[in-house]
């Protein structure tokens, strides 16, 4: 007897298959689990994670109960499923789970949690669901899901084997998530010609401009401006988000940034760079990038004006595709992250860890942190 997890495990050799007949197929099996929740759907390159978890934290302060789906997850598979901000237990994970091998249907890993998501959430009596996009918008699983609202966040050049060759056949694939007649909000990208892909595919989107400020407060003025757009209470505090600029209070102290791409980088890189004490040594780690030099040009500037007393790189583990050997040239390389973590040998009051988010779950884990958004 296969049991949900092995399932599930073997579902990873199926690849990724964009497309929404499936799951569309899956949801109807499954009673429409999406219609008995208030979803809200949020696309973008970089910041959907952090607006996801303003969002959830804004409404359950409003003492709505609130569920999430999110990918990928720090250390555990369970986080990639919250309810009120923490992650759902393995039973309720393997309960949920089970309802969808029961379909006996050819489903990806990924189409197989984000069913098992709605399944779970509204088991636990959610009302509202935040769904966040896996790749891109039109034909990501997540687009399958009836919604109240839609948000878009920050758009940038990635993924384009897939998504498109340009920043607006790219913008025009996380618009694509717009339904008809649903409030819609887009951080605006500052281009005409982006605007315009987008306005095409999201006729009545809204575009909002935010103030100059950090990742976590950006996110928090899309979330609070969704919602109530939306109609729903908010209440607006700081949150804590797990490999979003962590500070982890150890000897020597962490920083942990799940910069992952190019833009992701370069916005970064200077708030960081604010951050660094004087002393401080690097720890970096990526998966595969299509511009590598764009990705790593921020982080040398970084390494320029403020040098490290050590550099290490290392492999993240446990991602889709595996980490890079010897990202950068001429400095120590150990493969393993939690070796890695335990060779450095100058004496310093900081490590930055920063160029993957798998990289930071591989740390956490090391450390026996959890990556709930809500204590």
């Amino acid at each position: 007897m296969v049991t949900s997890r092995q399932w599930l495990d073997a579902s990873k050799t199926k690849g990724m298959s964009l497309g929404l007949s499936r799951v569309n197929e899956a949801l109807e099996a499954l009673g429409r689990p999406d219609k008995d929740m208030d979803c809200i759907h949020v696309a973008g390159s970089n910041g959907k994670g952090s607006a996801c978890a303003q969002i959830v934290a804004g409404l359950v302060r409003a003492n709505y109960r609130v569920g999430l789906f999110s990918s990928p997850h720090l250390i555990k598979i369970e986080e990639r499923i919250r309810v009120d901000g923490k992650s759902i237990s393995s039973e309720d994970f393997d309960t949920s789970l089970s309802k969808i091998q029961e379909l006996e249907m050819e489903l990806t890993f990924f189409e197989i949690t984000y069913l098992a998501s709605l399944v779970a959430c509204r088991d636990a009596g959610v009302s509202i669901m935040v769904l966040e996009t896996g790749l891109g918008g039109r034909l990501d699983a997540t687009r399958s899901a009836e919604v109240v609202g839609c948000l878009v966040t920050s758009v940038s050049l990635e993924h384009s084997d897939i998504l498109g060759d340009t920043i607006e056949k790219i913008a025009r694939e996380k618009a694509a998530i717009w339904r008809p007649g649903v409030p819609m909000l887009i951080r605006d990208p500052g281009s005409a010609s982006v605007r315009n892909a987008m306005r095409d595919e999201a006729i009545s989107a809204r575009f909002y401009q935010p103030e100059k400020s950090s990742f976590l407060e950006e996110a928090a003025d899309l979330a609070e401006m969704m919602c109530n757009m939306i109609g729903y209470s908010f209440v607006r505090r700081p949150i804590f988000m797990s490999a979003r600029m962590q500070l982890v209070e150890s000897e020597p102290r962490l920083l942990l940034d799940a910069a992952h791409n190019p833009s992701g980088m370069r916005r970064s890189i200077p708030e960081i760079a604010n951050k660094l004490p004087e002393s401080w040594s690097l720890l970096f780690g990526t998966s595969p990038q299509q511009e590598m030099q764009d990705f790593l040009q921020p982080l040398y500037e970084l390494i320029e004006h403020f040098p490290p007393q050590e550099i290490i790189t290392t492999e993240p583990q446990d991602g889709r595709y595996p980490g890079v050997a010897n990202p950068i040239e001429g400095v120590l390389h150990i493969e393993n992250p939690v070796d890695a973590i335990q060779s450095f040998t100058q004496p310093c009051e900081l490590i930055l860890v920063i160029g993957s988010l798998y990289l930071c779950g591989n740390i956490l884990s090391h450390m026996e942190l959890d990556a709930n958004i809500l204590s």
